[in-house]
């Protein structure tokens, strides 16, 4: 069973938010550095060998899974809210072809679809922000996309249910309380294509 730091956080709002993180940036890695670790691995094992044009890492946070994904892509794009973690991300990402962006995962600063990769990993909890949150990540995913996002407290998969998106897929049971999900977009083309070709 998974252990966790528990520290309470206050109302769910994005200054609230930034400022905990800005906080805890120094000693993230310490604290929950073998955890995501763990998380960084299974998303890995998910993407397989597959190559991208341009990923993108929402919820960042201090880039680790950034730089782990970003050399399989053009170009990486990593986002979060709290400045003091992009700092931290920018240490650990020196390659040329990854960006850091600040900015809220429910107010992307990006175009219609134009990640083939997205991720974002402990960052979403299940209620209100969750359907923003996957809006955005599905609005900048491209239509052969695959996407891979976790959720905090979505056991019995309300979220999804109240979105009626179907073609998700829960991947894996991180701990008690965080679910792994996966949006093979590219999966779902192929499949509805030959499904269209065998009606000719």
């Amino acid at each position: 069973m998974e252990q966790y730091i528990d520290t309470p956080l206050p109302a769910k709002d994005a200054e609230t938010i930034t400022k905990w993180y800005d906080a805890l940036s120094r000693n993230y890695d310490e604290l929950y550095g073998e955890e995501q670790n763990k998380k960084h691995a299974k998303v890995l094992e998910l993407l397989g060998n597959r190559e991208f044009k341009i990923i993108v890492d929402v919820g960042c946070g201090t880039g680790k899974l950034l730089g782990l994904i970003s050399p399989r892509s053009r170009f990486g794009l990593g986002i979060d809210l709290s400045l003091q973690m992009l700092k931290r991300a920018k240490r650990r990402t020196t390659d040329s072809g990854v960006q850091l962006v600040r900015a809220d995962a429910s107010h992307l600063p990006l175009q219609d679809h134009i990640a083939d990769g997205v991720t974002s990993v402990s960052m979403t909890e299940s209620g209100s922000v969750f359907e923003e949150h996957f809006n955005e990540l599905s609005r900048i995913a491209t239509k052969d996309a695959t996407l891979i996002m976790t959720i905090f407290d979505d056991k019995d998969r309300t979220s999804w249910k109240q979105l009626s998106e179907t073609r998700i897929e829960l991947v894996a049971s991180l701990s008690d309380r965080e679910q792994l999900y996966l949006l093979d977009r590219a999966k779902h083309r192929v499949r509805a294509s030959s499904e269209s070709s065998a009606l000719v």
